[in-house]
Order: structure tokens, then C-alpha cells, then sequence
């Protein structure tokens, strides 16, 4: 029998249709080996350059430590759930810049080290080529595959795929 207790915290939030869904988890190790206690907030604060700061905060309404057992086997593991509900604090706004205000100012050092974004590319302008080269260069931007240009281009490759099928049945003369 095989013994196993999970370093990870499980969130799980009620979705419309009154299941549970596992909405995030984190290593107990990220809070110190404490667990999120019953009306504790947990927010997640996402930075992008060019939105600023936005957060979600959802409320631990339960916490549960789970002792699982496989009949079969007779091996367990053990994990702690935290059940929450989002809410909207009427200060978000103001949440999110003080807390982005903290992190880029006392963690600069921890963040700037992990992976960079990638890069926000604008339209790069064709380069002076021949015309068939201007073409494929084209059609590796992406603003250049609108949904319209997707549907003329998928309703020309059905036309040419009908006549080729056309041209090849036996029998056919031209």
C-alpha cells in the first residue's frame, strides 16, 4: 500500500450547470504549508502591458482534506480542495493597481528573471518583390486571413476540386 499526500492545493468553483470544476491549484509549499482557511480571499492579479492590471478575487466559502482510496489496490492519497465563489469587490480597480503597484516594485527582480513575454508584432509592411513573391509574403501576416478571404478562398478550392473531379471520371471527352 502506497502512501501519497499531494503538494498541491485544489480549487474547485460551482459552474452554472451546479457541478464543481477544478478552476486552479498551487503547491502548499507557494503559502508556507498553511491552507486557505474558510472566508479567506484568493486573488489572482494578471499584469499585461498594455491593459495594466486586472484581478480575480474568489471567496473560500468550504475546505476539505480529501482521504482517496483505490478498493482495488488499497492505495490512498490525500489532498486538501478549497471550494470558492467569484466575487466583485466594489474596490477591484484600485485592488489591482496596489497590487500591481507592490509586485513590480518588490519583485522586480523575481519577475523580470522568469520566461519574457513574447513579443507584440505590428503588421510588418511588404517588402519592394515580384509579384509572386508579395503574395506568399501576404499571406503569412495575419490580419491578411479575414473570415471573408477564408470563405472565398475555401469556396474556390471546392470548385477546382469539383472540376478536377469532373476531368477525371472515365468516359468524359473534351
Amino acid at each position: 500500500m502506497a502512501d501519497n499526500i499531494s503538494d498541491e492545493i485544489y480549487v474547485l468553483e460551482k459552474v452554472t450547470s451546479g457541478a464543481y470544476e477544478m478552476v486552479d491549484s498551487f503547491p502548499v509549499s507557494a503559502m508556507l504549508g498553511m491552507v486557505p482557511s474558510i472566508g479567506d480571499q484568493l486573488t489572482l492579479d494578471l499584469y499585461d502591458d498594455y491593459e495594466g492590471d486586472g484581478i480575480a478575487v474568489a471567496k473560500v466559502v468550504g475546505r476539505h482534506f480529501v482521504r482517496y482510496i483505490m478498493e482495488r489496490t488499497g492505495d490512498e492519497c490525500f489532498a486538501w480542495f478549497l471550494l470558492v465563489e467569484t466575487i466583485e469587490p466594489d474596490e477591484a480597480v484600485d485592488l489591482a493597481d496596489a497590487f500591481g503597484k507592490v509586485f513590480r516594485q518588490e519583485f522586480r527582480d523575481l519577475l523580470w528573471t522568469s520566461k519574457p513575454s513574447p513579443p507584440i508584432h505590428d503588421p510588418v509592411p511588404s517588402p519592394n518583390l515580384r509579384k509572386s513573391k508579395r503574395i506568399s509574403y501576404k499571406m503569412k501576416d495575419p490580419a491578411y486571413w479575414t473570415p471573408e478571404r477564408k470563405e472565398a478562398m475555401r469556396k474556390k478550392r471546392e470548385a477546382r476540386l469539383a472540376r478536377m473531379g469532373d476531368a477525371s471520371r472515365p468516359g468524359k471527352t473534351d
